[in-house]
């Protein structure tokens, strides 16, 4: 449990509050989408959001992923464009960064990834550096701009998703408006947002799958989805939390 009141070294004229926004916000430290808590700056008229892990992250890092010592920079000291080696996503700001002639790239947040996800029901998904079958969602091995990425993998092998193309999901909904982030935000306009950037079509099963047994399959991969959007921006907000619900009542 972090502290609820810091002080940081790129807003240090104000106090950061930890606080669990309703609403979607940019960190000003890595410069990606956050969902849950975060913190934030004191001073209502200055809108200074940091991830939890940007806020606390440390000097150096190491990832078993990696094989490598891991230092952390406000900006990638190596090369004008860089894609984190995890999520597959631009590195823009906060980043950790090996001294390799070909520097492995990683955001604070996605170096700080749960290795095991589990839902109520008992699924588990394990992080994976490489994945044993295609992505269910791009049907590829690799991310959209090419970078292998890594995935969270079920237990039976049977759901794969690159971390990369579940943050695409929420990311693509965000940037087109479909989050509010005004005084009078809707929690359930956000929820029925973040419902609509989960794929609503069928997964592509082998032949012989009856109508019953694929939309069983099809559960179950969505609420392994809600998962890796759960490891990915936090702790659980009210609208995943009602998301995740309904798609476990499906």
């Amino acid at each position: 449990m972090g502290l609820t009141k810091i002080k940081h070294s790129s807003h240090s004229e104000h106090f950061l509050s930890l606080k669990h926004p309703r609403e979607p916000y940019e960190c000003n430290g890595c410069k990606g989408l956050g969902l849950g808590p975060c913190y934030e700056c004191e001073l209502e008229d200055c809108s200074f959001y940091l991830h939890e892990e940007c806020a606390n992250a440390s000097p150096s890092a190491f990832h078993s992923f990696s094989k490598c010592s891991l230092r952390f920079h406000s900006r990638a000291p190596q090369g004008d464009e860089r894609f984190c080696d995890a999520c597959g996503q631009d590195v823009l700001g906060f980043v950790y960064q090996c001294k390799h002639k070909n520097p492995h790239d990683y955001h604070p947040s996605c170096l700080k990834l749960q290795r095991t996800l589990t839902a109520e029901d008992g699924t588990r998904l394990h992080l994976r550096e490489k994945l044993p079958s295609k992505c269910l969602n791009c049907g590829s091995r690799k991310t959209s701009n090419g970078i292998k990425g890594w995935s969270y993998v079920s237990s039976c092998g049977q759901y794969c998703y690159h971390v990369a193309c579940v943050k695409d999901m929420i990311l693509k909904k965000w940037k087109m408006g479909y989050f509010l982030q005004d005084g009078n935000v809707n929690e359930t306009d956000n929820y029925l947002a973040l419902q609509s950037a989960i794929p609503s079509r069928e997964l592509e099963l082998p032949s012989g799958k009856s109508s019953c047994k694929a939309k069983k399959i099809w559960r179950k991969a969505k609420k392994a989805i809600m998962l890796i959007i759960s490891a990915l921006f936090g702790d659980p907000t009210t609208l995943i939390s009602l998301l995740i619900q309904q798609l476990l009542s499906d």
